[in-house]
């Protein structure tokens, strides 16, 4: 597969903004950024820069355009960096490590040489479990967090990034409140920086109360590790397809189904599962981006282990092993789709086209609102049925998401259009153009 990074990218383009019409992300002279991020959580943390540059390009090579990363240590899932040290001393966020950004310098700056976006997650405010006493976001005060949290952004900012406030948190009424005041104190309203972004526990929802929030620019979801009918369903049909019509920003899961995780009885997962994830989480809003996970890799194992502190989530393969997983390559391939037509056109259209009940038959549908443009993903195969004019308009293309291969696809006289088979299948149609 062709590599679609573009390692001068920002030179040509500019940083990354959101866009004029606030529904995806963009460069600084408006040339649209599809949003492709790895979850290497710890890679910065634990890496050598050896490792880091492997890993690196393997992602450019498969067309990823961002990395999320943690910024500070402890933790969740790591106490310190690979050198044994903490981001700050004495158990206290005020009393910083300058010396800890060192590598998380020096790692930012490897992504964009690359010419992928730093996604920095800034405090870790996971609190559930026995590991919640780890994690900065959760035990500190908006007033330690201010500090903290604008050092790193002082630090880093002359990188190409984009900030996410808090990861994986509740972000319950109070707690809330302490993200707002954190938010409205480091970002303000100003319009010429990175943009922002909560990663949020799986499925959770805080934006309708934050909607009108100017420091949040993202809308980031999680949908967790899970292809339960209950969760398959929020992601199709949940908050996250409707706040963007009265209020919008880019909205982009930030953390679907992970390959070759195992949660409870569920898993591990395949490739199938997540491709079937990051298509509806593609087309569940206005196209804008999405996000990959390994298990093995998101820890940066170095040997077949569970991840610190998330037993029964079964062994993940160390780092180098997991990063071939077969699931990468696909969602590389996902965005050499989208990024042949006009994607940051695309508004989820359900009304276009006719889909199963059962939720992992789903078929979602997308389409410009001139109708020139349009994407559909069929997860099983079979027939999509057009409910509406304007598909006689389109040039239709069956993408395989295994291969990148192209067939041709005939609208039948009834406006129907059949799959090449049993397998999962996106349907593209109209013009495009490489955007970056």
């Amino acid at each position: 597969m062709p590599s679609l990074a573009s390692p001068d990218r920002f030179v040509r383009h500019g940083p990354v903004r959101v866009s004029r019409d606030r529904l995806h992300l963009a460069h600084a002279d408006g040339t649209p950024f599809f949003y492709l991020a790895d979850t290497p959580w710890n890679g910065a943390l634990l890496s050598t820069d050896t490792d880091w540059t492997t890993y690196l390009d393997d992602r450019a090579a498969k067309g990823f355009t961002a990395v999320q990363l943690i910024t500070h240590a402890p933790w969740t899932a790591a106490h310190a960096n690979a050198e044994g040290l903490t981001a700050y001393a004495d158990g206290d966020p005020a009393k910083v490590r300058p010396e800890f950004f060192d590598r998380i310098d020096r790692r930012i700056a490897a992504v964009n040489e690359r010419g992928m976006l730093a996604t920095c997650v800034l405090a870790w405010a996971a609190n559930f479990g026995a590991s919640a006493s780890l994690n900065v976001g959760h035990t500190a005060s908006a007033e330690q967090l201010i500090p903290f949290v604008r050092h790193q952004v002082e630090r880093l900012g002359r990188h190409h990034v984009m900030w996410v406030l808090a990861g994986d948190g509740v972000y319950s009424f109070w707690r809330r409140r302490k993200w707002r005041a954190v938010g409205r104190a480091v970002f303000g309203d100003r319009a010429d920086r990175a943009p922002v972004a909560l990663h949020t526990a799986g499925l959770t929802w805080p934006y309708g109360a934050l909607r009108d929030d100017p420091w949040l620019d993202v809308y980031g979801y999680q949908t967790s590790h899970s292809e339960a009918a209950a969760a398959v369903s929020w992601l199709q049909e949940g908050p996250q397809t409707e706040l963007w019509r009265t209020h919008p920003r880019p909205t982009i899961n930030l953390e679907p189904v992970y390959e070759d995780i195992r949660v409870g009885r569920e898993g591990p997962f395949g490739r199938e599962a997540v491709r079937r994830a990051v298509y509806w989480s593609l087309l569940n809003a206005p196209t804008a981006g999405v996000a990959y996970g390994a298990h093995g890799l998101w820890g940066w194992h170095d040997r077949p282990t569970e991840a610190l502190n998330h037993p029964g989530m079964g062994v993940g393969r160390p780092w180098h092993e997991a990063m071939r997983l077969p699931g990468a390559a696909d969602v590389g391939r996902a965005s050499e789709a989208f990024r042949s037509i006009d994607w940051w056109r695309l508004r989820p259209a359900p009304e276009w086209v006719g889909s199963p009940a059962d939720p992992l038959r789903h078929v979602a549908a997308s389409r410009s609102a001139e109708g020139d443009v349009a994407a559909v993903y069929l997860p099983a195969g079979g027939e999509v049925r057009w409910l509406r004019r304007g598909a006689e308009k389109l040039n239709l293309t069956w993408f395989d998401p295994r291969t990148a291969e192209r067939h041709e696809a005939q609208l039948s006289r009834d406006s129907r259009l059949a799959a090449p088979d049993a397998q999962d299948w996106l349907l593209l149609g109209g013009r495009g153009r490489r955007a970056d």
